[in-house]
């Protein structure tokens, strides 16, 4: 296990004052990166092989929003490695080593030629720790059978990573962006789920598609075919 710590800095708080889903999941998911170079088997390392990491499925659960300038450590660890994923785990901690969310991540390899996953039979430097998190695995969701409302998406500029695609983030962002800004005000967030299908690329345009109820959103976000579908439950 590996320990980052980080601060909630202005620029991640909405007007609660509350750290923002979008802010916590960019330092959950740069923790992973950060473990990953540092145990010899990050991005910088798969540039060799012409490959590269890529998220399929993620699941938070918040308990508690960190509030504007509060520090907080992220522990992460592997728990799991098959032949074409692995399973890692993290631990958001407050500055009193009080758990104030957990995570769950599911990762593969893909080449960056053909954009298919590849074997990680060679990833024998990855240790692994299988340690419960205390939390569900993240759900494999399912498309429903429709939706109440739905908008038209393009990915721009400021949507793409290093990778040429969608950052999850931007996901994230674009569902939050749907939200009453009241419900905030009444509601907090409980748990993300999200299961990425395939790769958006710049240019391409989405339909982001919702369906609302008293406490939990569906969405998905597709083009001809699912690219991602994902659900958030609220308190």
């Amino acid at each position: 296990m590996a320990a980052y710590e980080h601060k909630v800095w202005p620029k991640d708080v909405d007007f609660t004052r509350g750290q923002t889903l979008t802010a916590l999941s960019d330092c959950i998911l740069q923790s992973a990166g950060e473990d990953a170079d540092a145990g010899g088997f990050g991005v910088v390392h798969l540039s060799a092989r012409n490959a590269t990491w890529v998220l399929s499925r993620f699941a938070v659960e918040i308990e508690r929003r960190l509030a504007e300038h509060e520090r907080f450590t992220i522990t992460t660890w592997v728990e799991s490695l098959d032949r074409i994923f692995t399973t890692r785990h993290h631990r958001v901690c407050d500055g009193n080593g009080q758990t104030v969310a957990r995570a769950t991540t599911l990762w593969s390899v893909i080449d960056l030629t053909t954009r298919k996953p590849m074997s990680l039979e060679w990833l024998d430097n990855c240790a692994t720790e299988p340690c419960d998190i205390g939390m569900a695995r993240p759900l494999r969701l399912r498309p429903l059978a429709s939706y109440q409302e739905q908008e038209t998406r393009s990915v721009r500029y400021s949507d793409i990573d290093f990778n040429g695609h969608t950052n999850t983030v931007r996901y994230i962002g674009w569902m939050l962006d749907t939200i009453d800004t009241e419900r905030f005000r009444s509601q907090t967030i409980r748990r993300l789920d999200a299961n990425f299908i395939k790769e958006s690329v710049l240019g391409q345009r989405l339909t982001l598609k919702t369906d609302r109820h008293q406490d939990t959103d569906s969405f998905i976000v597709i083009d001809q075919t699912p690219v991602m579908l994902a659900s958030i439950e609220w308190r």
